[in-house]
């Protein structure tokens, strides 16, 4: 099961760098990215690098810490690709959502409050090395709705995973239930 969610994932992430790609390229053009060619590139390129090193981890298991890793990593470049395209006022802020909430649902409140905890320490350093001009009420605001979509991602994948376990309990009942009266019809005979 592990290894097919991170499989996944990386299905997912080949398909979202793509789209960033595209984003970038297109806001280049247009002039509303001055970000250099060099940095799309290697963002681009250590994106590639990371996500072919995890398929071949994949090819021989899911171990634990994967999941980690990989949600640090797709953290971290989600933070750089912030960085040089506009700090915290940049279009890819929502790039960090995206990440959220899929691991939020695939793994539950833990990953949740660890993706929430992880933003929060990248988003302080990406705010510590490039400042936003003013107030920063606006970036605490965004900062606790991280963090409350982060609960609430979490809270629902809990709810989800109570009811799937209702509902394995319920089909073994039921499987019990039929080899019991199945049972006892062949006894009647």
């Amino acid at each position: 099961m592990e290894q097919q969610i991170e499989r996944s994932k990386v299905v997912v992430r080949w398909i979202v760098a793509a789209v960033l790609l595209a984003a970038v390229a297109y806001l280049k053009t247009r002039g509303e990215v001055a970000v250099p060619w060099a940095i799309v590139i290697a963002l681009t390129a250590g994106l590639a690098v990371l996500n072919l090193g995890y398929w071949a981890i994949l090819r021989r298991g899911a171990p634990l810490w994967l999941k980690y890793l990989t949600t640090a990593t797709d953290l971290g470049l989600i933070s750089v690709l912030v960085a040089v395209t506009g700090g915290s006022g940049s279009v890819f802020y929502f790039a960090y959502f995206i990440v959220l909430v899929s691991n939020s649902f695939r793994y539950g409140m833990g990953m949740a409050l660890y993706v929430a905890t992880l933003y929060n320490v990248a988003y302080a350093v990406l705010l510590r090395l490039h400042p936003p001009q003013g107030d920063l009420t606006v970036e605490a605001v965004k900062i606790f709705a991280f963090w409350g979509i982060a609960l609430y991602a979490g809270y629902l994948a809990m709810r989800f995973q109570r009811q799937t376990h209702i509902l394995q309990s319920y089909e073994e009942t039921i499987a019990r239930l039929r080899q019991e009266v199945g049972a006892s019809k062949q006894e009647s005979r």
